[in-house]
């Protein structure tokens, strides 16, 4: 039998990127998926390719805005409804938010990084929480940075946001311990694809260098010499979502490349 076999899985996120990677990873373990996310085409692609898997179960889809409380609602309610409980909870959603010094962002964008990638989470687990504690069973699981720890200039929102993560996993742990339920934190480093060359493109064009300067710049300051990969969160993921970290809460995994040690 699969490790996450009769498990429950929702992830938020889950259309592309690291969601993605990390949809597949419990969906190969047998985990029943719950994908959710804004967009519906890139969800349904992330879908069949869990279909593909051999033995997986079919997934479930559902529209999930952070800026949007109703629809974070109506789809953890939609997923209690088809299949009884939710096991595992991934907050992965998040956005990169503007790269900027602090001085030069203004209000509106402070505020939709902070309530897409902190408000949204705690928006999310709020719905599922009362489910798992009713069963005294869970894990549930938050994608935060290591720049919550290690800072980047023109990075502050992103940054903070990240931080403020830390601080809201420790204290779901402590609360939720005695229900028999657990939270931990997956911080990672520099995790090659589409949005990490977004950001060292915006981050090059306020410091003066070109994006390949500034990669290298980055790619220079990590032990391993490489760039995380999608597939390298997922089996953190894994660990927290299985009995594998039964006796593990509060955690804040760093998964760097060496990047972060603390």
């Amino acid at each position: 039998m699969k490790e996450l076999t009769n498990k429950v899985a929702l992830v938020t996120g889950a259309s592309r990127g690291i969601g993605r990677a990390i949809s597949l990873s419990l969906a190969s373990e047998g985990a029943q998926l719950v994908l959710t996310g804004r967009d519906l085409p890139a969800l349904n692609e992330t879908a069949r390719l869990i279909a593909e898997l051999k033995g997986a179960p079919a997934p479930m889809v559902c529209i999930i805005d952070h800026l949007d409380a109703g629809s974070i609602k109506d789809s953890v309610e939609r997923a209690l409804e088809a299949f009884g409980q939710i096991d595992i909870l991934v907050n992965n959603s998040g956005v990169t938010g503007k790269s900027a010094p602090l001085w030069e962002l203004d209000e509106a964008q402070w505020d939709e990084a902070m309530d897409i990638n902190l408000k949204g989470p705690f928006l999310v687990s709020k719905a599922v929480i009362p489910s798992m504690i009713s069963r005294k069973s869970g894990s549930i699981i938050f994608i935060g940075s290591i720049t919550g720890k290690r800072p980047l200039k023109s990075r502050s929102v992103y940054s903070t946001s990240k931080l403020g993560m830390v601080g809201m996993v420790r204290t779901l742990a402590l609360e939720l311990g005695m229900h028999g339920v657990r939270a931990n934190l997956i911080s990672p480093g520099f995790v090659a694809g589409p949005r990490l060359d977004g950001v060292i493109a915006d981050v090059a064009s306020q410091e003066g260098v070109s994006p390949l300067e500034m990669r290298a710049k980055w790619l220079a300051m990590i032990p391993t010499g490489r760039f995380v990969s999608a597939e390298d969160i997922a089996q953190g993921v894994l660990f927290f979502a299985s009995e594998r970290s039964g006796s593990t809460t509060g955690e804040d995994l760093n998964i760097s490349g060496g990047l972060v040690m603390y």
